[in-house]
């Protein structure tokens, strides 16, 4: 975790949101670069607010590519 909070990306079917868990769990969102933050009690109370959105973390490692979940697989 940075000293920022947690970073993740909210992602919008028509956008992508940076935003930040702080360490007491409210979650923000820069949703105009020039203009604002949004905020909520938690993530999922922001993921609501934005209906469709899911969180990606940008702490966690990504999943295996597609091959390699194959691997090991062949007969």
């Amino acid at each position: 975790m940075s000293s920022i909070g947690r970073p993740f990306r909210l992602r919008l079917y028509h956008q992508v949101l940076d935003g930040w868990q702080l360490g007491d769990g409210q979650a923000l969102v820069i949703d105009d670069g020039g203009y604002g933050l949004t905020s909520a009690p938690t993530v999922t109370d922001l993921v609501r607010g934005y209906g469709g959105a899911r969180i990606e973390w940008l702490d966690e490692e990504p999943p295996p590519a597609q091959h390699d979940q194959q691997e090991g697989q062949h007969s």
